[in-house]
Order: structure tokens, then C-alpha cells, then sequence
């Protein structure tokens, strides 16, 4: 963005919703009147709505597009952390594994665009990515020290702060988890995660961590043969999709920094729509079925077979679910 956009842009946000003059800015950048509206203008083609009252100026209302300013500007918490925005990738996890090759990251960045290419989910799943609905983010965290990590406890406190964000923008929807990483809305998929690490080619000592994030927002505009299968969190939303992506940032940079304590387990089993249940879960060529009876410190699944023998899972795809009602859910 042109130095005078982000200039005014910042102006704008930083005003929280009143109105300021063309004369106030031309003033505060000390440039002409008219350099004000053109780059006005080129932010309204870039995506941003900006209102003009006369008498008034100009008051920022959203922006239709992801803009890292604008994100950066949403956050609450002071957790350094680098965005990056685009209209379009082919994949943010395949964007931060590239990225990562040939850039020392000694910091946290996060790239989220509006649509994806070629969009994926867990086992190279497509993953549906139209634009101007969904958020298709993926979080790059350096690991300190090169410490292992905990791919359990880092999906399960994803999904958590995941929940956690959307409940301060849709509070009348009840949201769901299904172990390890859909985020169901209205019992139905809106979301997954995909976690992956980057190890060392030299010792596989494993160096970043690459947290994927994958939410349809609203269903308008999906076609017939998505829209029966795949789930949005509402069918239409005016919320401007840049304060979600900081809400995210925020609860899980939060959540990251104690994630080993897992102390976020007792909210996700409370979220959960597995346990209780009589499951079939695939685990490459195996099948177990049984009561899903809870989740251990590190977000594994216990499983109870017919037999009563306790199996730990710690990676898997719940395929079926037997019973209709959950009564953990009472």
C-alpha cells in the first residue's frame, strides 16, 4: 500500500468511528486536499467502505478485504506478530512452508488471504475456499529452542481459541468441536484445522510449526452441491472479517504461550460433540469403535471397546458416530 494510503488509513481506524474532515487530514500529512480524496478513493477500490458525509468527512466503517493494518489495528494484545494479507493463494500452509525455506523466522507471522487455489485439509483433503466468506489463515510459530511439539495440545487449544473468537462476533451460535480439529457450527463442519511441523534437513529436529485455520463465515453465494455439505457459521454476516483474524491472533498467542499445561481441555471436552458417543475411528488401516469416554493431558482420545478395554488415541479420523443424542451435552 501507497505510504499516503496507509497514512490516511491509519487516521481513519484510529478515529473509532467518527467522522474526520478532508481538511483535517490534509493537515495532519501535510498534503493537498485533492491527494486526500484520490487516495481515499484508491482505498475504496482497494476493498475498504469508507462514508462521506459533507460538512463531516470521511468515517471508516469495514473493509471487504483482509488488510494486515487492519488486523494489526483490531488486536488487543501486544504478542508481536507479523501478518501478511493476500487476495489470493494456493494454500497459507503451503505459503508458510515456503516462506519458511528461505526466511529465518525468529518471529511469529501469519499469512491469511481471501481465497485459496488449492485449499487443503487433513490426509491433502480439498478444503472449499471461495472468496468473501471464508478466513483461510495459517499461523508460523518458531520453535524455541528447537522443543518438540505437542501437535495434540496445539489442535485442540487451536479449535478452543478458535470458538473462543467467533463467540465475540456470533454469540447466538452454539458452536462444536468433533475431535481432533472440525469446528462444527449449527452440527455441521464450518471449520478445521491442519497442524503441521517444519523439521531441519540436517537432523529432523523439528523448527517451525505451522498452524492452518480454515472457517466458512457465511454460505451466500456457495452452489447447490457444496452447499448441502459443508456448513458456515451464519447464512449471511456483515462482520468485517479482519476483527475476527485478530480475534483469533489474540486467543491463540494467549493460549500458545502455557499451550503444554493443557488448560484449555476441560473447555474442549466441554465443546465436544464426540464424547459420550459410540465412535468408528480410522487410524490409517486400523478401525477401533467404542465409548468416547474422555481426553487425557495431552488431547489424545480415550476410547472404552465393547470388551472395556481403554484405548489411547492420539490420531485418527472419527468416521461414524452411532448414537444421535450426546449426554455429556445434557
Amino acid at each position: 500500500m501507497a505510504d499516503h494510503q496507509s497514512k490516511i488509513l491509519y487516521e481513519l481506524l484510529s478515529s473509532n468511528g467518527r467522522y474526520i474532515s478532508g481538511n483535517e487530514l490534509a493537515k495532519r500529512l501535510n498534503i493537498s486536499r485533492p491527494a486526500v480524496y484520490n487516495n481515499i478513493l484508491k482505498l475504496e477500490r482497494g476493498g475498504h467502505r469508507i462514508t462521506t458525509k459533507k460538512g463531516l468527512g470521511y468515517c471508516y466503517q469495514y473493509s471487504k478485504c483482509f488488510d494486515a493494518q487492519v488486523i494489526d489495528h483490531y488486536r488487543t494484545t501486544t504478542f508481536p506478530v507479523e501478518v501478511h494479507a493476500f487476495k489470493k493463494i494456493t494454500s497459507t500452509n503451503d505459503y508458510a512452508k515456503a516462506f519458511s525455506s528461505h526466511v529465518t523466522v525468529e518471529r511469529p507471522h501469519v499469512f491469511v488471504t481471501d481465497t485459496q487455489t488449492h485449499g487443503r485439509g487433513r490426509l491433502g483433503r480439498h478444503f472449499y475456499s471461495p472468496s468473501k466468506t471464508g478466513i483461510y489463515m495459517s499461523i508460523l510459530v518458531p520453535l524455541q529452542s528447537r522443543r518438540t511439539i505437542h501437535s495434540g495440545l496445539i489442535t485442540t487449544g487451536t479449535a478452543v481459541c478458535v470458538v473462543r473468537a467467533l463467540k465475540q462476533f456470533f454469540p447466538q451460535v452454539d458452536f462444536r468441536v468433533k475431535w481432533v480439529n472440525d469446528i462444527l457450527a449449527h452440527h455441521k463442519k464450518c471449520g478445521g484445522i491442519l497442524t503441521e511441523t517444519i523439521s531441519s534437513l540436517e537432523d529432523g529436529i523439528h523448527e517451525n510449526v505451522i498452524v492452518g485455520i480454515g472457517l466458512n463465515i457465511s454460505s451466500q453465494g456457495f452452489p447447490d452441491e457444496i452447499i448441502h455439505k459443508a456448513g458456515s457459521v451464519v447464512e449471511k454476516s456483515d462482520v468485517d472479517r479482519n476483527k475476527i483474524v485478530a480475534g483469533i491472533i489474540d486467543n491463540f498467542f494467549y493460549m500458545y504461550q502455557t499451550y503444554r499445561t493443557g488448560s484449555f481441555l476441560s473447555e474442549y471436552a466441554a465443546l465436544s460433540e464426540t464424547l459420550g458417543q459410540t465412535v468408528e475411528i480410522v487410524m490409517g488401516n486400523q478401525t477401533v469403535t467404542g465409548t468416547a469416554v474422555r481426553f487425557n493431558r495431552e488431547g489424545a482420545l480415550i476410547i472404552r471397546k465393547k470388551d472395556g478395554e481403554m484405548v489411547t488415541i492420539s490420531s485418527g479420523e472419527v468416521k461414524k458416530v452411532f448414537l444421535p443424542e450426546n449426554p455429556y451435552h445434557g
